[in-house]
């Protein structure tokens, strides 16, 4: 199958945004699934997602493996989750409005505070603290352009909400996360467009350059809705 990543969907400039390329492959996968970024995706130019058998994709230009999937188990331990009143509170602190160096792409598709309502997911989490667990939060109403026919959210955004909130839980403790490198995602149960959510982030380790998180999506009533762990990697721009 043929596709391409239109421009709009950079994470990074010149590159596709992580969670948005990982939810490409989490409609095609039943249950958890786990891909694996290989090189950074390049924007508005033909590529090839390819079923590779037993659950399996790839997407591909020309000979080079960009991205692959396979179906997989997620094991993650969540912390509870703040109010959404908290949850909102808390996006006054996120790196989304950082003015310095520590700041994040304000064109981000997942993150960006320069993207319009419907355009970008805007999603903006902050420091909080909740039952003594650090992390970061803030709330998610989805736009009407990432709602389908039938009044849900599709796949592909709730991974992608889930991509740049793990970077968050090291850029708001000032360690620089960088490129999404392997999410590991699970969705338990739909969810309506017409909610507001509330997404967190936390840190779960580090390996030298490799950054542990988790991060997960809840329902006004605190119902986990969705989850995933990431492995990021320190570089100098962040996602």
């Amino acid at each position: 199958m043929q596709i391409d990543i239109p421009s709009r969907f950079a994470g990074p400039p010149n590159m596709g945004h992580g969670g948005y390329v990982a939810g490409l492959f989490a409609q095609r996968t039943e249950g958890a699934v786990q891909v694996t970024l290989r090189r950074p995706t390049p924007l508005d130019q033909p590529l090839e997602l390819l079923d590779e058998g037993e659950g399996r994709w790839s997407l591909r230009s020309g000979d080079e493996v960009i991205a692959e999937s396979e179906p997989s188990t997620l094991e993650i331990e969540v912390p509870p989750p703040p109010s959404i009143e908290a949850a909102r509170a808390a996006e006054a602190g996120s790196p989304s409005f950082y003015n310095d160096e520590r700041g994040v792409h304000p064109t981000c598709f997942g993150c960006g505070n320069l993207r319009e309502e419907g355009d970008g997911l805007r999603v903006f989490v902050g420091p909080v603290e909740v039952d003594g667990h650090r992390q970061v939060a803030g709330t998610w109403t989805p736009a009407d352009a990432f709602v389908d026919d039938d009044g849900l959210v599709d796949t592909q955004w709730v991974l992608a909400a889930l991509d740049c909130p793990g970077a968050f839980a090291f850029i708001a403790e000032d360690t620089r996360a960088g490129l999404l490198g392997r999410i590991v995602f699970e969705q338990y149960a739909p969810v309506p467009g017409d909610g507001t959510y509330v997404v967190t982030g936390w840190q779960a380790g580090e390996d030298g350059r490799k950054l542990f998180a988790g991060t997960a999506l809840f329902d006004g009533a605190g119902t986990l809705l969705a989850a995933a762990r990431a492995t990021w990697f320190q570089m100098m721009i962040v996602g």
